[in-house]
């Protein structure tokens, strides 16, 4: 619903004062975005799916218009139906296939992360005005508390390129202080970029089989909001799959439910206390800043889809995203990695 100034800056009262009304969401939420994709790969791993980290697909095998396999480095893969989710690299392997309707152009957006302290300055994600090509620069809380401005979008040629740039960090800087005045700038802890997979021509999301090729299915140029669509459009690529013929059974002995870490972090005293007394390893300390644990480290390198680099632990534990974002932690965390 539109709510006026008044409403507005008594549930946003760090907005600029100037603000003259909102579209509030009530039941808009945020989410972890590692931490959801992370919980389906494992839920799918511990119902059976087999995970092939590191495994480039070199080519697709066809046989009278249909896929038959899926080349890698160490392997052919033989398979009734694939399923092109490659993100930016999802047009190189639709190409394989010979579908070149579509290119991916990779859209640059580009954050501020700044110190737990400063969470409290936004109640809910608060977005200006949308444009044609991005919902614009927001300011969010995070669900680990703290406060995010972003992103830019810099539409680019290089699938790799997730540097920052001292342009579009005051891009996003000046955008996001005439949203909110008094930022904490000098608090920032961290800036990152992420690129968003952009299918032109079309702008929109390229969600079905390739033509003449009905087992191959794309869901490609997955950007904004592709991560709150994606139960529907998991739902979209099944039904897909079952007019290509694939049979669907239900499993019955599949488990909906993934367990995750136990953090010590958001225990109470008595619950440390108690995790301490069954696996001492929680009472050592590893991430000063975002009291990660021995034990939660070595929990996310034991998972059942495999964690084997720096920045799958962090993003399964937050070790390293906290104020001194890894200076003191990382060496620690390699040590266990070692041994593990």
């Amino acid at each position: 619903k539109i709510i006026g100034r008044e409403q507005l800056l008594a549930q946003e009262p760090y907005l600029n004062p100037k603000a003259v009304a909102a579209l509030w969401a009530p039941t808009a939420g945020l989410v972890d975005p590692w931490g959801l994709a992370i919980a389906q790969a494992e839920n799918a791993a511990e119902n059976g799916v087999e995970v092939l980290l590191g495994a480039l697909v070199e080519g697709l095998e066809l046989k009278d218009g249909l896929v038959t396999a899926v080349r890698t480095p160490d392997a052919v893969i033989e398979t009734r139906y694939v399923v092109n989710a490659a993100g930016r690299y999802s047009d190189e392997i639709a190409r394989m296939v010979g579908q070149d309707d579509f290119r991916i152009v990779p859209r640059k957006g580009e954050y501020y992360v700044f110190d737990k302290r400063f969470g409290y300055m936004a109640a809910c994600p608060l977005f200006p005005v949308p444009t044609a090509i991005s919902k614009g620069i927001l300011v969010s809380p995070s669900v680990d508390g703290n406060l995010l401005i972003g992103p830019n979008a810099q539409d680019q040629e290089e699938k790799e390129d997730l540097d920052t740039t001292s342009v579009g960090l005051a891009e996003v800087l000046d955008e996001a202080l005439d949203m909110m005045p008094d930022l904490p700038v000098r608090d920032a802890i961290t800036n990152f970029a992420g690129l968003r997979a952009v299918a032109r021509p079309s702008n929109d999301f390229v969600l079905g089989p390739a033509p003449g090729v009905p087992n191959f299915i794309n869901a490609a140029g997955i950007q904004s909001p592709g991560l709150t669509s994606t139960p529907a459009l998991a739902e979209m690529v099944r039904d897909f799959l079952q007019l290509a013929g694939l049979e669907l059974k239900g499993k019955n002995k599949f488990n909906p439910y993934r367990q995750g870490i136990v953090t010590f972090r958001d225990k109470s005293r008595e619950q440390q206390a108690e995790l301490i007394e069954h696996n001492p390893r929680y009472g050592r300390i590893v991430c000063r800043c975002e009291t990660v644990t021995e034990a939660e480290i070595v929990q996310a390198l034991n998972r059942p889809v495999p964690c084997t680099t720096v920045d799958g632990v962090k993003r399964r534990t937050h070790a390293g995203m906290g104020r001194c974002q890894a200076g003191f932690c990382t060496p620690r965390v390699v040590e266990i990695m070692a041994r593990e």
